[in-house]
């Protein structure tokens, strides 16, 4: 699913979103946190750059929403339980107790 499908699926208007860099900077992300999920309203826990056929934009989401995003793209990107694994794997290498909490319930 590409960017605009999933704006469209989250009810996030494209024309609303802010213009970002094409690159994300940890300190530009830190300053978003807590400004409007673009699809609710709701204060935003994330913030991602998604690009756009007008340009990159900024999408802020609440959790619910985050949550949503992961979900549609995961058939675009790696697969959760592959991501896991290589956590797994990278921790075990760092020597670091690692402990993943999933709710499968909530899909």
């Amino acid at each position: 699913m590409d960017e605009t499908a999933i704006l469209a699926a989250l009810g996030a208007d494209p024309t609303t979103l802010d213009p970002a860099p094409e690159h994300l900077h940890t300190a530009d992300a830190r300053r978003r946190f807590g400004r409007p999920c673009s699809s609710c309203g709701t204060p935003g826990v994330s913030t991602r750059i998604i690009r756009l056929p007008h340009g990159h934009c900024w999408l802020d989401s609440c959790r619910d929403h985050m949550l949503k995003s992961f979900r549609l793209r995961e058939g675009t990107g790696p697969r959760t339980v592959d991501v896991f694994a290589d956590l797994r794997e990278a921790a075990a290498e760092a020597g670091v107790a690692l402990t993943v909490i999933t709710d499968e319930a909530a899909g």
